[in-house]
């Protein structure tokens, strides 16, 4: 590396801190990176989008399939705009996304003489949308630069970070970057705090653990599962950690979600009369908790790694902030060979409540119920599956089962559309050797439609299931209940997406019933090869049997 370019010492850098993959599209002012990848193609490959915003999608899907930090390249000025919203995504879903981009060259910032790209406060844009930012200005600072940006990632809350380069600089030449530094052990709690957690456990009658979104870059699910069973404490999942515990578990409570688009959730009745609430790695995002009308007992023990959340929407008798996979490993020792398992009456209690759970969900959606229960009976156990911002979604949220740590990957930070297609195809790079499923609805679906291509191009094979209604189902199905059927701008002409997949050599079905799509559905999975399956819903999911 004695006689390399910034670029090259770039590509080199990512490789010692793991990355396999960088996605991105080629420009102007990023080709010293895209000819260092070209020289290292053995290491780091490249996958090439057809916008930034899918390969944006792409970088966050890798990222959470794989709890690996995801890596995004784009260029100056329209190129980093265009990844805006994927990186804020990734962002509000705590997702650790590498975001390498390009300016113009030093001395011109901010100038506006009319270069190529030339951006306005393009830095700035950025840090709105990053946990950790940090311009490169001198060959010296490159690899330190990577190295700060990857503890970012790889510490407490995980959020993007963006590292920008003078488009000048990439081509100058760099000495070599030294040895990477040994990764720290998360902090766990300390000896008082764990006393107290114990101690708390020992008094507490009724307990319940919140499993919250942090959990997603743990390696502690298994030891989450051994806690649970070893207390005999049911478990609620928050939102965006609805795959943080197996579903199927007897001690499962399933998602927190309800109320709103989600349901009546018995959860809501139950959370208030438990004595203790022990969160692991939860944020309480305020739109599905305390907007919900969620209620929780005065003795709440919070884990979180960030401390913009702690005690944020509810008050806490215990605040730690610490990593929750280590300290849920730290309690589980401690509570090795103690009696602390609750009451037959509670265990009881939890046995009924999961019974009532799901004959509410069948009861107020009898037909969605029955479609989620019937494409969760077709799909291997370890699929991966991504959701849009549909309808669809909203009953996935509590009527589909998820068994395996992140396996369900959605926008539920930002609330995005066109997150699923995209973020299907980043995860099956991820994991080739997993099955991968995309949902998504029509209007979402076509914000990244052209990733198709991608698709075919890298051998990113995947299922795709379009639920088409020919509108903005969410959105539409408001103006019929809240504004009188006053219809404006929800209704959407669509091209014909089997001939639209099979113009991309993709194979494509079109079903119009739940017993058309099981079949289909379940052959596309086996097969290694990507399909379009557009299923029609003419009267809205609701009424898809």
């Amino acid at each position: 590396m004695a006689n390399t370019t910034v670029g090259e010492a770039l590509v080199e850098r990512l490789s010692l801190h793991g990355v396999d993959i960088l996605f991105g599209i080629i420009s102007i002012h990023n080709l010293d990176i895209f000819d260092a990848l070209y020289r290292h193609q053995d290491r780091v490959r490249h996958i090439g989008g057809r916008s930034e915003l899918g390969c944006g999608f792409m970088a966050d899907g890798y990222a959470r399939s794989s709890a690996r930090p995801g890596v995004l390249v784009s260029s100056t000025g329209p190129g980093a705009a265009n990844s805006m919203h994927a990186v804020g995504e990734a962002y509000h879903s705590s997702s650790p996304l590498l975001h390498l981009t390009t300016t113009v060259a030093r001395g011109e910032r901010e100038q506006g003489l009319g270069l190529i790209h030339e951006p306005k406060k393009q830095f700035r844009m950025l840090r709105s949308v990053t946990g950790h930012a940090r311009r490169v200005e001198d060959p010296a600072d490159l690899a330190p630069a990577v190295d700060e940006a990857f503890t970012a990632l790889s510490t407490g809350r995980r959020r993007p970070a963006v590292l920008q380069f003078p488009n000048d600089l990439l081509g100058t030449p760099c000495g070599p970057g030294g040895s990477l530094s040994p990764l720290t052990e998360p902090p766990g709690a300390s000896e008082d705090e764990l006393e107290q957690i114990v101690s708390a456990l020992r008094r507490a009658e009724r307990p319940l653990i919140w499993a919250g979104e942090e959990l997603a870059y743990s390696s502690a699910h298994g030891t989450l599962i051994r806690l649970a069973e070893t207390l005999g404490v049911p478990v609620v999942t928050g939102d965006g950690a609805k795959d943080a515990f197996p579903e199927d578990h007897p001690l499962s409570l399933g998602t927190c979600l309800g109320q709103r688009i989600w349901a009546d959730n018995p959860v809501h009745d139950f959370t208030p009369g438990c004595d203790l609430v022990l969160a692991l790695g939860c944020g309480f995002i305020h739109r599905s908790t305390v907007q919900l009308g969620i209620r929780l007992p005065e003795q709440l023990i919070q884990v979180v790694a960030d401390p913009d959340y702690l005690g944020r929407n509810y008050p806490v008798s215990l605040g730690i902030l610490a990593d929750c996979g280590a300290v849920a490993s730290q309690i589980l020792e401690r509570v090795q060979g103690l009696d602390l398992s609750t009451s037959p009456v509670y265990r009881d209690e939890i046995r009924n409540l999961k019974r009532l759970i799901r004959t509410e969900l069948q009861r107020q959606w009898p037909l969605a119920t029955r479609a989620m229960e019937g494409i969760r009976s077709v799909l291997p156990r370890e699929t991966i599956t991504t959701w849009d911002t549909t309808v669809p979604a909203s009953r996935a949220s509590r009527a589909f089962q998820v068994y395996t740590p992140r396996t369900f990957l959605n926008p539920y930070g930002w609330v995005g559309i066109g997150f699923s297609f995209p973020a299907a195809l980043g995860a099956k790079a991820a994991t080739p050797e997993t099955p991968v499923v995309c949902f998504s609805g029509d209007g979402g679906f076509q914000y990244c439609m052209s990733e198709l291509a991608t698709s075919v191009q890298y051998g990113l094979n995947v299922t795709v299931v379009l639920f088409n209604d020919e509108a903005w189902g969410v959105l539409k199905w408001m103006q019929k209940n809240s504004f009188g059927g006053r219809y404006l701008g929800s209704d959407l002409t669509n091209p014909d997406f089997v001939k639209l997949a099979e113009g991309y050599g993709i194979a494509g079905a079109r079903v119009d019933s739940l017993s058309e799509l099981l079949p289909v559905l379940e052959e596309a999975v086996e097969a290694d090869r990507t399909t379009l399956i557009d299923v029609r819903i003419p009267r809205g999911f609701n009424e898809f049997a």
